[in-house]
């Protein structure tokens, strides 16, 4: 069991970090959702900010069965989720028995926001990817909904790549030496954003690293093992190097117009990402190839990154059962159709499910990739591979930011990349110290 012994900050919010890494009672917030078999079947309130479709979703649920009646409630935000969340289990009353994730799962549990739903999620379990249920899993676990995560594969301006005569890589090794190989033209293998370290992140993860593990009753921090640095040695040269853009994401167009000139050559992505591009990329729609994510030269089998923040079920709520009965159900061709967007036509992407290859079609753009075909065969197996978990420890929101800054400065070239991990890990062991938060950091 993890003891914090002191408030802090986390999802923007200061709460109070209850005692043990079980989900603990909500104190006196009254059973929101409590099934009454004399009032007919059981209601719960779910808490989303889906403008678009949400309450269509679950009008079609109503409508599908007898035993649950779900109560669609549209939050303005995701910041307005939390606000309105805290608030609700402050005053001990409102509390709703499903909310769409706002925070790092772990938050959820330290905090004592999240109930225990292993045993109702294990008995369907067979409706979802292992990525999803991966991510809905602290320490064993499920206190989240296995909602699924966007699992990551690469795209590559094939028009460039063929022009010089270089090869669409395999490996990060290769990717490096592709970087070599275009800089010689003029060209970027891909661009690194000042303020985004996600790619540290991602290639962290599908090293196979873990920044936060749970022993016992205390975290284990580990920012500076191999498989991360394995990670940072990835991207290092690329820095060194000057093989990459800067562009920044804060003036989107600028960024678009730079990934569409042909001056930079790949990308990794998400299948959500791909509309947008289509729109964005009006002189290279056409040229793209979609392909693996590069793998690291000794994995034992290919892997994919991806995380998700997953819905949960609040403490206070007494119908777990009727809310895994409704986040099954949402696996179903029923509920994916009830999800089309009645003005887009669109349809969302069933990231959870085993097999969601029969919606790729749908999400592939016309037109985008030389060959569609393919593009939605390596968006299938993206997600047939996604790891899902990548353990984001007690203190998200105090720690994201520092490695913002410390990437800032390994991408401007002031610190290497380890020397940003090391001042991140020394960063945690500071804030994790002032909150009262046991630990230990791996040797």
């Amino acid at each position: 069991m993890i003891r914090t012994r002191a408030r802090w900050a986390t999802a923007g919010l200061a709460v109070t970090a209850l005692t043990g890494l079980s989900a603990c009672s909500a104190g006196d917030a009254p059973a929101a959702g409590t099934p009454d078999e004399a009032a007919g079947p059981a209601t719960i309130e779910v808490w989303g900010w889906n403008a678009e479709t949400g309450e269509q979703i679950a009008e079609a649920f109503n409508e599908a069965q007898d035993d649950v009646t779900v109560e669609y409630v549209l939050q303005a935000s995701n910041t307005a989720t939390q606000t309105n969340f805290q608030n609700a289990m402050e005053a001990g009353s409102g509390v709703p028995c499903l909310v769409q994730g706002f925070a790092p799962l772990t938050t959820m549990v330290v905090n004592g926001w999240a109930q225990d739903i292993s045993a109702q999620v294990e008995a369907s379990a067979d409706l979802y990817n292992e990525g999803a249920l991966a991510a809905a899993q602290v320490d064993g676990r499920y206190y989240g909904l296995p909602s699924g995560s966007d699992g990551q594969f690469y795209i590559a301006n094939q028009k460039t790549f063929d022009k010089y005569d270089v090869e669409v890589p395999t490996t990060w090794d290769e990717f490096v030496e592709a970087g070599r190989e275009l800089k010689e033209h003029g060209v970027d293998i891909t661009n690194l954003a000042g303020e985004d370290p996600s790619i540290l992140m991602n290639l962290a993860q599908q090293a196979g690293a873990e920044w936060f593990a749970i022993d016992g009753d205390q975290w284990v921090v580990n920012f500076t093992d191999d498989r991360t640095l394995a990670a940072a040695d990835v991207i290092q040269p690329l820095i060194d190097e000057d093989l990459v853009s800067n562009q920044t994401y804060m003036d989107k167009p600028a960024l678009l117009e730079y990934f569409d000139s042909g001056k930079m050559a790949s990308t990794t992505t998400q299948w959500w990402s791909l509309t947008g591009y289509q729109t964005g990329f009006p002189d290279s729609s056409g040229d793209w190839s979609a392909h693996p994510i590069p793998q690291f030269a000794d994995a034992a089998e290919p892997v994919t990154p991806g995380r998700t923040l997953p819905s949960f079920v609040p403490e206070g709520c007494e119908s777990p059962e009727a809310v895994v009965a409704y986040s099954d159900w949402l696996t179903t061709p029923e509920a994916i159709e009830a999800g089309r967007n009645k003005e887009t036509g669109a349809v969302g992407f069933p990231v959870q499910i085993p097999d969601a290859s029969p919606y790729v079609e749908e999400v592939v753009p016309k037109d985008f990739f030389v060959d569609d075909k393919v593009a939605g065969e390596e968006i299938v197996a993206a997600q047939e591979r996604v790891i899902g978990k990548f353990e984001l420890g007690p203190n998200y929101d105090a720690w994201f930011p520092e490695l913002q800054d410390q990437w800032g400065k390994a991408v401007a070239g002031e610190i290497t990349l380890a020397e940003a991990l090391e001042a991140v890990q020394t960063f945690v062991a500071s804030d994790l110290d002032a909150k009262g938060i046991s630990y230990t950091v791996a040797e």
